[in-house]
This record gives C-alpha cells, sequence and structure tokens, in this order.
C-alpha cells in the first residue's frame, strides 16, 4: 500500500468516525453508554471517600504531609465528574433528539419528507433573515417593509407550525422547553418599525425582537456544522458566548433607553448593538460614545469587564485546543500501559 493511499484511508475513516452523530445511535447503545458514565461517576465518588478518609485519619494523627496532594487529587476527581456530567447531559439530548426525530419522521411518512422539511426550512430562515436584516438596515419604503412583514408572518407560521410538530414527537416538553425556547421567541411576527412609532419608546424592544431573529442562524448553523460545534462546544466557551451575546444586547438595550436621545451615537439600538460590541471586545467605546448617566457608565464598565473575562477564557480555550494531540498521545500511551499492566496480572494469576 503507497504512502498516499494509505493516509487517504486514514483520513477517510477519521472523517466516518467523526461523522458519527450519537442520535443516529441505536437507543440501547445510549442507555449502556449511560450507565458506563454513571458506573464511572461512581468509581469517582467512591475514590473521593477513601481519600477524604485517608486525609482525615493523617489529620488526626498530625500529619498534614500529603494536604496538598490530596488538594490536587480532589481537583482532578471534580474536573474528571464534571466531564462526565457533561457528557451525560450531551448523551440525554441525543436520546432526546432521537426520540424527537423518529416522531418527525413518522408523522412525515418518509425519512426523505423528513430531511426534505429540514432543507426547505433551513432555506426559508437564511431568506427570511435576509429580507429582515435588508428591511432594518436599508430599507426606507414603508410599502416594501410591510410587503416584507407579511412574507415574515408566512414564515413565522410555518416555523410554529414545525415547532408544533416537533412538540409532539419529542419525549420530554421540559427538555424542548429549554432547547427551542429562542426558537419560539424569534418566531413570533412583528410589524414594520414604521408603523410603531406612535408607541414611542416601546417601538425599541418590538425591534429588538426582530434583531434576536439573527440568532436563529447562529444556533442552526452551530447544530448543523460537525467542525465548527466541535472547536467552540468547549463548555466554558460555549456558556462564554451566550453569555457575551446576552451582555451585547443587554448593554446596547439599557444604552438606548438610558442616554438615548437627540442624534447622538447611541440613539438607536442597532448604533448601540455595535458601541456594545466594540466596548466588549476592545474597550475602546470613546471615541463612538462616552456615556454621560450613571447608569450608562457603570454598564461600561460591566461590559469592558465581561469583554476582559471572555478574551482570557477565548485564549485559555485555545491554547487547550492546540495541545489536544500532545493529550490525545498521552492518553493513549496510558491505554496501551493499562493493557500491559492487565495482561501481566492474567499472566501473574495463571502462574498462581
Amino acid at each position: 500500500m503507497s504512502v498516499e493511499k494509505s493516509a487517504q484511508t486514514i483520513d477517510e475513516i477519521a472523517n466516518q468516525i467523526s461523522s458519527i452523530k450519537l442520535w443516529e445511535l441505536p437507543f440501547e447503545t445510549l442507555e449502556k453508554l449511560d450507565k458506563y458514565y454513571l458506573r464511572e461517576q461512581n468509581i469517582i465518588s467512591d475514590n473521593v471517600l477513601e481519600l477524604q478518609e485517608d486525609l482525615s485519619n493523617r489529620l488526626s494523627a498530625n500529619d498534614a504531609s500529603t494536604l496538598e496532594k490530596s488538594r490536587n487529587s480532589l481537583r482532578f476527581f471534580k474536573a474528571k465528574h464534571e466531564s462526565l456530567e457533561i457528557r451525560r447531559e450531551s448523551l440525554n439530548d441525543a436520546i432526546e433528539m432521537r426520540h424527537m426525530e423518529l416522531g418527525m419522521i413518522e408523522k412525515f411518512r418518509t425519512e426523505n419528507n423528513y430531511r426534505l422539511h429540514e432543507s426547505i426550512l433551513f432555506y426559508v430562515i437564511i431568506g427570511i433573515l435576509s429580507l429582515i436584516t435588508y428591511d432594518l438596515l436599508f430599507n426606507n419604503d414603508i410599502d416594501i417593509s410591510k410587503k416584507i412583514f407579511w412574507i415574515d408572518v408566512g414564515c413565522c407560521l410555518y416555523f410554529l407550525v414545525d415547532l408544533t410538530l416537533r412538540f409532539r414527537s419529542c419525549n420530554s416538553s421540559k427538555w424542548f422547553w429549554r432547547r427551542y425556547w429562542l426558537d419560539i421567541l424569534t418566531s413570533i411576527p412583528v410589524p414594520p418599525a414604521g408603523q410603531m412609532i406612535r408607541f414611542g419608546r416601546f417601538a425599541r424592544l418590538i425591534r429588538l425582537l426582530r434583531a434576536a431573529r439573527s440568532l436563529r442562524v447562529f444556533l442552526f448553523m452551530w447544530r448543523g456544522l460537525d467542525k465548527l460545534r466541535d472547536v467552540i462546544n468547549v463548555p466554558l466557551m460555549k456558556k462564554s458566548l451566550k453569555i457575551c451575546v446576552f451582555m451585547i444586547f443587554l448593554g446596547a438595550v439599557v444604552m438606548t433607553w438610558t442616554e438615548g436621545k437627540g442624534d447622538n451615537p447611541v440613539s438607536n439600538l442597532f448604533d448601540s448593538v455595535w458601541w456594545s460590541f466594540i466596548s466588549i471586545f476592545t474597550g475602546a467605546f470613546g471615541p463612538i460614545y462616552n456615556p454621560q448617566t450613571l447608569i450608562g457608565r457603570l454598564v461600561t464598565v460591566l461590559l469592558v469587564i465581561c469583554g476582559m473575562l471572555l478574551i482570557g477564557i477565548f485564549t485559555a480555550t485555545l491554547t487547550s485546543l492546540y495541545m489536544d494531540d500532545e493529550t490525545d498521545e498521552l492518553a493513549h500511551n496510558q491505554e496501551r500501559m493499562e493493557k500491559k499492566l492487565d495482561k501481566i496480572e492474567r499472566l501473574l494469576e495463571e502462574k498462581d
């Protein structure tokens, strides 16, 4: 076998393995995997109890020589336990997703019909969000805004029908609401901004719901692109990104309500979102707008601190990703060592 063909075979096998989705596996396999994670967590709990008992005995004997070692071991056990808990949560999502997918396939009669529906849904989302973006950023014609609104209403009805079918197909309503609450929120049609002027500042809240629709593309692509999801689906990074998006919109809303007077750079929601984004990721908010009120300054401080923490987490996550190869090699060597030790143990038992 040539070197080129061997490399191609390895790439194909790697792609096949990486393309395996948890929710595509049989329920029996998923249940066994959940039992394995639970068993590993119980072993860790037993190790922690033994560690506590040993340390307590040593401290009772006025021996604190292993205190630091015990703390390090405890941190290791805690991190491993949290990692298993996260895996069990992902596994539970996979099980619920599998239940829902099978229910949707049953409602659409065949799997091909369901896949076609998924494809249509994707393109409808892209299309309507493109129209809404055009309406919010570039369009000044009220008649065009009305037409876009009615198209939006039709698309939202389609989204709500899809969400209703998914709700009726899922196994746990609690899981459904936890996973799809944002989809439900962004499926609410919003009237053209020009017709909401009479509501005053309340119109900005309505437009915020419009802006939140853009998150559908982000979330859909996050779920659909395996490569992107593998990179950013680090628990701490994922939570940080959610907090960051929340803080950007929160900062924008607060600044618009407190200081959005006259013709300043934060007089509308979309300029405030840009100001909030710059404040978090660069801290260079001054050239755009310098807050004048106490609330505005407190929000600015909060955004800058949030940005500092996010950059630190992002840097640490990238570092851990670059070190994955070394970690995998250590894990592989440890597995080989354990197999050799098991083999030696079996040989010794046979001699006895």
